[in-house]
Parts: C-alpha cells; sequence; structure tokens
C-alpha cells in the first residue's frame, strides 16, 4: 500500500518538494506532541475523575468555541496575504494585532458572563473566568503566533510552539496532582489558566523575535473578511465540541466526562493526521490563485496519503477501545464501548480537512462556513435523540454521523464547483458567497 501511495504521481511530486521536509519536522514536533499530550490527559483525567473532568471540559468547550472567533480571522488573512507577498507580513501582522486586541478582550468579557448559564451549577465561578481567560486569550495567543509561521512554512517553529504549549501543560498537570491536596476543577483553573499564560507570553515573544515587528497599518475594507474566516474556524470548533457540554445536560456530568475522554483519545490519535496539513495550508492559497480547480486538483494529490494517514489513526483508536480503562482508572469504565463509534473519526478528519482546505481556498470561505454553522444543528439533534437513551456511546455515534454527512456534502460542493468553474461559470444560490464577493486587499 506504502508503496503505490509513493508511485501516485501527486504524492511523489508531494514528496520532492518543500511540503516533505515541513512534513517530516512536523511529523517529529507532532510525535512529542502526542506524547505530552497522552501524560497530560491521563494525569488530569485520573486525578479528576470522570464526574469533576465531565465538569471541567462542559466549561472548557464552550471556551474554546468563544476562543475561535478571538482575533476576528486577522491570522488567517495574514496567511493569505504572506501566501501572495511576503513583503506584506509587517503590515498584515499589525493588522491581525489590532484585531486580536479588539476582539479577544470583549469576546472573553461576553463568555464571562453567558456561560455560566450554560453548565453546571456545581462549577465554581472562578473556575470559569480562568478557563475563559485561558483560551480565549492565553492559548489563542500560541495559535495565533503558530498560524504566523504557518505563513512562511516553517514547519520547524511551527512544531516548537506546539510541542511548548503542551510541555508547559504536562508539567503544570505533574505540579498539580504532587502538591494539591483536593484535585478539583477550581484547583486544575488556576493552573490550566497559568500553564496557558505562560505558553502564550512565550509564544509572541518567540514570534517577534523570529519574524520581526509589527506595522501598525489597519485596512479595515477586510473586517468583513476576516469575520468569514472567524466564522467559519468557529462554527468548526463549535461543530467539534458543542456535544460535550450538552452530554452534560442531557445525561450528567460523569457521562460528560467518559465522553470528554474518549473523544480526546480519538483526537490524540488523529494528530498525524494534521501533519500535511500543516504543511500544506499554505500551497492551497497559491493553487487557490488559480481558483477552485487548481485547489481540488491539488485536494486529490494529497488525497491519498491523507487516507493513509487516517487508516493508521483509526486502527490506533480500535486498539484504544480495547485497554483505554486500563490507562484511565476504573472510574472510566465503558470508556471502551463509547471509543468504538468513534473509531472512523481519523479518516473522516483527513477527507474533511483536505475538502476544507482546498474550498476555503479556492475562494469559498461563506460556503464552508454554512456548512460548519448548519450541521452541529444535526449533531445536536442526533444527540437529543440518543444521549438520553445511550449515554456517552450515543454522543459517540452522532459525532460519527454528522461528520460522514459533513465529508460528503463537502467533497459533493467542492466537485461541482470545479466543474462549474471549468465550464465557465460559477453556481449562484444563498448558500455560495466567495471571496470575490468581499472586500479584499
Amino acid at each position: 500500500m506504502i508503496r503505490r501511495l509513493s508511485q501516485h504521481p501527486g504524492a511523489t511530486a508531494l514528496l520532492r518538494s518543500t511540503i516533505a521536509g515541513n512534513t517530516g519536522v512536523m511529523t517529529v514536533g507532532i510525535a512529542i506532541q502526542i506524547l505530552l499530550q497522552a501524560a497530560y490527559f491521563i494525569i488530569v483525567t485520573r486525578t479528576m475523575g470522570a464526574g469533576f473532568y465531565g465538569a471541567f471540559v462542559s466549561v472548557s468547550a464552550l471556551a474554546t468555541i468563544v476562543a475561535a472567533f478571538a482575533g476576528w480571522g486577522g491570522d488567517q488573512l495574514l496567511i493569505r496575504t504572506v501566501a501572495q507577498s511576503r513583503e506584506e507580513y509587517p503590515r498584515a501582522l499589525g493588522q491581525a494585532l489590532i484585531y486580536f486586541a479588539i476582539s479577544a478582550p470583549v469576546l472573553a468579557l461576553i463568555a464571562i458572563i453567558a456561560i455560566p448559564f450554560f453548565t453546571d451549577s456545581s462549577i465554581p465561578y472562578t473556575a470559569i473566568v480562568l478557563i475563559i481567560v485561558a483560551e480565549v486569550i492565553c492559548a489563542r495567543s500560541n495559535y495565533f503566533a503558530v498560524n504566523c509561521f504557518q505563513a512562511f512554512e516553517r514547519g520547524r517553529d511551527m512544531a516548537t510552539l506546539v510541542v511548548m504549549l503542551y510541555a508547559i501543560r504536562a508539567f503544570a498537570a505533574v505540579m498539580w496532582n504532587r502538591t494539591i491536596a483536593d484535585p478539583t476543577p477550581l484547583s486544575w483553573a488556576w493552573f490550566y489558566c497559568g500553564s496557558s499564560l505562560a505558553a502564550g507570553t512565550l509564544s509572541m515573544i518567540f514570534m517577534f523575535l523570529r519574524l520581526g515587528r509589527p506595522v501598525w497599518h489597519v485596512r479595515w475594507s477586510d473586517w468583513k473578511q476576516g469575520g468569514y474566516f472567524s466564522l467559519q474556524m468557529g462554527s468548526l470548533v463549535g461543530f467539534l465540541d458543542i456535544d460535550k457540554p450538552l452530554v452534560g445536560a442531557l445525561s450528567n456530568l460523569p457521562q460528560a466526562g467518559l465522553y470528554a475522554a474518549a473523544f480526546r483519545i480519538a483526537d490524540v490519535l488523529a494528530v498525524p493526521v494534521r501533519t500535511p496539513m500543516y504543511s500544506t495550508y499554505v500551497r492551497f492559497f497559491q493553487r487557490g490563485a488559480q481558483g477552485t480547480r487548481g485547489s481540488f486538483a491539488f485536494a486529490r494529490d494529497i488525497l491519498p496519503i491523507g487516507a493513509a494517514l487516517g487508516g493508521i489513526a483509526s486502527l490506533g483508536v480500535a486498539v484504544a477501545s480495547t485497554c483505554a480503562v486500563i490507562v484511565l482508572g476504573p472510574g472510566y469504565h465503558g470508556v471502551g464501548a463509547v471509543l468504538v463509534p468513534l473509531i472512523p473519526l481519523p479518516v473522516l478528519y483527513a477527507l474533511y480537512y483536505i475538502g476544507a482546505d482546498a474550498l476555503i481556498s479556492g475562494g469559498h470561505v461563506a460556503y464552508r462556513t454554512w456548512m460548519q454553522v448548519l450541521l452541529p444543528v444535526v449533531d445536536i439533534g442526533l444527540c437529543m435523540t440518543l444521549v438520553p437513551r445511550y449515554g456517552a456511546a450515543g454522543a459517540a455515534l452522532a459525532a460519527t454521523c454528522t461528520h460522514t454527512a459533513l465529508v460528503i456534502i463537502l467533497w459533493t460542493s467542492l466537485y461541482y464547483l470545479a466543474r462549474a468553474e471549468s465550464r465557465g461559470g460559477t453556481p449562484s444560490g444563498p448558500m455560495l458567497v466567495s471571496e470575490a464577493s468581499a472586500p479584499t486587499e
């Protein structure tokens, strides 16, 4: 199988390009990240137990959705700008930082007010505030810096920042486990916020030292386009995380913790699927300059590699379903049954990431966004049907079914758009709002 993949024309070209070098560096970095995530995850879940972990995740999931809007798509606009002209980086960085400075504090304040109404009353308000600050401002700063390096396809620096975030969090988890006699969501929230603050601050300093200072010149005409980018990111994160607090509301916090633990295992094992995505994202924008046909052709080139990585990761999820309870402890009895419906998830991730990047780089940001906005409604509907009866396993089945529907709709839309473009036209309709219709630089 590997030999056939290596003989695929598109894969061969990729293996000989700079993408291969970045992918190799990111693979090493992601391997370290997986180990650190595993250590951090095991310490926190075993120490907290399913109930407390469910309480923590129900808050962090909502905070992560809000964090996706922090920055208002400025870092994504930066990637697009630098992909076309690297000389524009200082101005694009200044604009992205101003977008972040305007949006992040406002969103954090809104979240601090709103999220307590959607979480269990047993969760301390102080813990909620700390988790929101950690996600919306601190961890988002790390992600912002990673995206700046991604714009220049600097895989080593990207890997350094990603590893640093999880190394600091793993160290915080060890210190929390060793020094705190009462392991509650509140006590962990202090360590979680502190470690995220350290990682975010160091990431921004590292970015300035390596890439230079910003030029404070903003093109406010990009604000609308940035909104499209933030909405598509927020809708994706919402699609991935909205079911965590929903399980707690429809069932109970221990079931929410059980599902969150199973989903986290599948998500960590799927991390290698993201390796080529980090390395090819800028190239998608370069090929997308030729239109949807160019980005679609590039997506087909890397599809065999993504599918192979997804298949290997899915095999890992299958193996994990047989032994996860041994690692997590008896408090997570039944986690194996919850993992079984999640076995296809890494393959679906691979198909989604490749198709979604092709769609957005081909000039259809809002098209992708609306798909991601509407499909969580399906997920919520399935959860409301399955979770009261089957608990965490029902949420896992709902997640896999919804991801499958997303992949089918996405690739069908991508094929249709590329085909219509090759015929000299662009399909119209309420679902299509392309980048060409929004303010551009």
